[in-house]
């Protein structure tokens, strides 16, 4: 069988750490697969390290200047180049020639809507792969990022019309059925969720498979603790996140040993903190989470293996996407959301999380409810949902 994994949205290293662990298990069964990334820089490199053949995604034209009054998930197509019927017509054209030179028989999506669209045009079947953000519902009315939903509500149902009555211009032209709503962009044949249920961001669903957490990147610097008395942190963050140098000022007020995978952070910033471990590579977790106090991240995907590896976890969001995970893991009781705005608070959550031991009861509840679930279990029900999709296709 030949399968295709394609990556559009999103970047970093997420991403390549969750589609990499299928690859190798799916090429050792014999299929002949393909990794069409979003980011071929970062993926190219560790697609050659295991032997896995690695292309550009199509992509359009990047939104410079985003028109006032769009929001949520329409928003977001729009500004992907959804938009734009020629442009996007183009798209769906690269990705089937890329379906047609490799005689794809599955795409696998992860955060990749152009290539479900065009795998729906070339009826090839589907399993899309991502957090319960990256595939929200299927309703005829997505998800609020905000809070204050009704206040945006107008602004979100004309994104969502706009974008729709595009995608199914194009649609109708290259000869495919038009889409009912817009949710519809985001759907495989079949979705696997790399969450559970208590973390998907846009509330639990009785329907769907979640597979729990799955990344794993290869070659990561295998870190380890001291050995020390002092409470272990865990700090993932990336460069957006706008109180990183304050996170490590806290951490040594609280006198914590400190691993900090940061990798976009400068020099300048590094040198202001010399007693912490700071490291710019990806970093080997599993080790490290088997006797970590604290885990400071704010992806879905380190959030939720911290969880389920029974760790209470300071989330720091930076984005719509990063404050509904957030409010889902205050909801656990397992940890705490502070707004990335300011540092107001900082040092306080990070004491009250170790010292409060509510938050690792909590989080080990969720590990015990779970418990059996990781990337080897994830990648395993990917590939279940592959083998389905194509025997009923066949």
């Amino acid at each position: 069988m030949n399968i295709l994994l394609a990556w559009e949205l999103g970047g970093n290293w997420g991403h390549v750490a969750r589609d990499l662990p299928v690859l190798p298990r799916l090429q050792a069964q014999d299929h002949d697969v393909r990794y069409a990334a979003r980011d071929a820089t970062i993926a190219a490199s560790l697609c050659a390290s295991i032997g896995i053949p690695c292309v550009t995604a199509p992509h359009g034209a990047a939104i410079r200047r985003m028109p006032r009054g769009l929001a949520g998930y329409g928003a977001i197509l729009f500004a992907d180049g959804l938009n734009d019927a020629a442009m996007l017509e183009g798209r769906l054209s690269g990705w089937m020639r890329l379906f047609a030179e490799h005689e794809t028989d599955v795409v696998v999506s992860d955060y990749a809507p152009a290539a479900l669209l065009a795998a729906r045009v070339a009826g090839i079947p589907s399993v899309a792969v991502g957090s319960g953000f990256e595939i929200p519902p299927d309703t005829a009315e997505l998800p609020s990022f905000l809070t204050d939903a009704d206040r945006y509500a107008p602004a979100r149902r004309f994104s969502e019309d706009l974008v729709l009555f595009n995608v199914n211009r194009v649609l109708r032209a290259l000869g495919a059925p038009p889409l009912e709503r817009l949710a519809q962009v985001f759907q495989g044949t079949r979705n696997v969720l790399t969450t559970v249920a208590e973390l998907d961001h846009c509330g639990a669903r009785a329907d769907a498979t979640y597979a729990g957490p799955l990344q794993d990147l290869p070659g990561g610097v295998a870190a380890h603790w001291k050995g020390t008395n002092k409470p272990r942190v865990l700090v993932y963050l990336r460069g957006a996140t706008p109180v990183i140098d304050e996170v490590l000022q806290a951490l040594e007020t609280v006198g914590a040993e400190v691993i900090a995978v940061l990798p976009d952070i400068g020099r300048p910033l590094r040198h202001a903190h010399p007693d912490l471990r700071v490291f710019r590579q990806p970093v080997r977790f599993d080790a490290l989470l088997e006797s970590a106090d604290l885990v400071i991240a704010s992806g879905s995907g380190t959030v939720t293996r911290a969880l389920l590896a029974g760790i209470p976890v300071l989330t720091l969001p930076a984005n719509a996407e990063q404050a509904m995970l957030g409010r889902r893991v205050e909801k656990t009781g397992a940890g705490m959301a502070v707004r990335a705005e300011g540092a107001e608070g900082l040092s306080d959550a990070i004491h009250r999380l170790l010292r409060d031991a509510s938050f690792r009861t909590a989080a080990e509840a969720l590990a015990a409810k779970y418990a059996g679930l990781g990337t080897e279990s994830a990648v395993q029900t990917v590939i279940d949902e592959i083998h389905n999709v194509s025997s009923h296709h066949s």
